[in-house]
């Protein structure tokens, strides 16, 4: 469950998700699925962004940092529910 902003310097408490990111990962451990999920408040995630390794180990990355490398934002949209929810 989260409970806390990602970033080791913020650990800003959650209490909505009116702002910033949350992300879903999902890793294999032997024959099990491992479902979690990381939150950085709105503040920390203006500056940073999460960081994937190719063994699902999330880290923290100064966007900056992301865009020198030519990393860029993504952004998911999800569809509008038919009943306007």
């Amino acid at each position: 469950m989260i409970d806390r902003c990602f970033n080791p310097d913020c650990r800003l408490q959650l209490h909505y998700l009116r702002d910033g990111r949350v992300v879903r990962v999902i890793t294999r451990k032997g024959e099990t699925d491992v479902l979690e999920h990381f939150w950085l408040c709105g503040l920390c995630y203006a500056a940073h962004d999460f960081t994937f390794s190719p063994s699902g180990e999330v880290k923290l990355e100064a966007k900056s940092s992301l865009r020198r490398r030519g990393v860029e934002d993504v952004i998911l949209l999800m569809p509008t529910h038919p009943t306007g929810i």
